[in-house]
């Protein structure tokens, strides 16, 4: 037990950087299965193109994941979050109040033998905070998050690591009364190194933590369980 919680920390302290939506793992429903769970995402710093500065997000999923068969599962979010944008001359606009946000996505189960699993996803999450007046201009922002993604793991008693790749990008679309500008982030389409770790709680629950290597700062992490 020690060593899982060795793990655990390493995860929390040190493996969450990271540019797109978070690849799920390698743990998957059933047929006619269902999982659901709770995940928070916090984006701490990813950086813009075009000299746009950088975004913080704060982000609550709820999740649900459908067995459609033993190897295709459907992935669900209903999500909220907020937006801090830093425009990289001093100027910040704080989106704090949360309205509303969601994902989907779906896995597919590529080959398991013994304990090895891989699996391949897509998911894609939008975050819509609550409007923001200043100086008598309304300003909305839309966070999206799109990525694929394909996973190894290997899975132990007490638990399941997983690494893999992952391509995306992210989109942050800022609107000012109402006229739209995107900017994509500054490194734009990109490749990932990803990690991550389920951690068994009880024989129906379990935690996972996942972070990447890229360009920008964030962390995954959720309790899931099965019925």
């Amino acid at each position: 037990m020690r060593k899982v919680w060795v793990l655990l920390f390493y995860f929390f302290s040190v493996a969450g950087v990271a540019s797109a939506a978070p690849a799920y793992g390698t743990k998957m429903p059933e047929q006619n299965k269902v999982f659901w769970g709770y995940q928070h995402y916090a984006v701490l710093d990813r950086d813009l193109n075009k000299d746009h500065g950088e975004l913080q997000s704060q982000q609550d999923h709820i999740l649900l994941s459908y067995g459609v068969m033993d190897w295709l599962s459907l992935d669900l979010k209903a999500s909220r979050g907020t937006v801090r944008h830093e425009d990289g001359s001093g100027s910040v606009l704080k989106y704090d109040r949360p309205l509303w946000g969601g994902g989907y996505g779906f896995r597919v189960k590529l080959f398991k033998s013994g304990a090895v699993k891989s699996v391949a996803g897509f998911q894609h999450i939008s975050i819509h905070p609550m409007t923001v007046k200043r100086n008598g201009e309304k300003n909305n922002a839309i966070l999206d998050d799109w990525q694929g993604s394909w996973l190894v793991s290997y899975s132990f008693r007490r638990f399941t690591p997983y690494v893999g790749l992952r391509y995306g990008t992210a989109d942050y679309i800022h609107r000012l009364n109402n006229d739209a500008d995107r900017i994509l982030t500054a490194e734009g389409r990109r490749l990932d190194l990803v990690s991550g770790l389920d951690i068994p709680l009880t024989s129906r629950t379990w935690l996972n933590v996942e972070g990447a290597v890229g360009g920008g700062v964030a962390l995954a992490t959720g309790v899931n369980c099965s019925f």
